[in-house]
């Protein structure tokens, strides 16, 4: 061989091995790259499953607040219900009140009549007449009494399961704000 060819050959012979140092080099970079991805991705993975978990319990969180909105909102609506009811009910009860108030001012008006007309004197009429007029006016108080008393009561039977309401809002309100 010559001198050259040893050369070459002496670097035909270390050129495989740097060949193949650089092959193991490169595949070493290969595999820790591919290590590196997959742990990235595997911890893109938990990520996102960490983010989908907490999705689902915001929206199941969300979706239960839902839920008590509109049981808070049916739970109004039943209480303006049932306040329209109890006002109804008070309301025709009044009106049977001033109904039978009414016949029995016709009734004490033709008694009044009859009695003024069975007056045989000036001062007879005169008696009949203030002892008619001072039987209406306490009957007028009485009757007054009475009908403001029945409304007062109606307002409060009536306002009560909306106050009801309004203060189980409040309470229901205020404790976020207190936490």
């Amino acid at each position: 061989m010559t001198a050259a060819r040893k050369n070459n050959a002496g670097r035909a012979g270390t050129a495989k091995p740097a060949e193949a140092a650089g092959a193991e080099a490169v595949e070493t970079v290969v595999k820790a790259g591919a290590q590196a991805a997959a742990k990235g991705y595997e911890k893109a993975v938990a990520m996102g499953r960490e983010q989908v978990e907490t999705a689902v319990k915001a929206g199941a969180g969300a979706f239960k607040g839902y839920g008590d909105l509109t049981g808070f909102g049916k739970d109004n609506v039943q209480a303006v219900m049932t306040s329209g009811a109890i006002l109804a009910k008070g309301m025709q009860d009044l009106n049977d009140v001033w109904l039978g108030l009414a016949r029995a001012s016709v009734e004490d008006a033709v008694g009044a009549t009859k009695a003024l007309f069975g007056c045989k004197t000036l001062p007879e009429m005169i008696e009949v007449q203030t002892g008619l007029a001072r039987a209406q006016y306490e009957r007028f108080v009485e009757d007054s009494r009475r009908l403001s008393a029945m409304s007062a009561k109606l307002a409060e039977n009536a306002s009560a399961p909306i106050t009801t309401r309004v203060t189980v809002a409040v309470e229901k309100f205020n404790k976020p704000l207190a936490a």
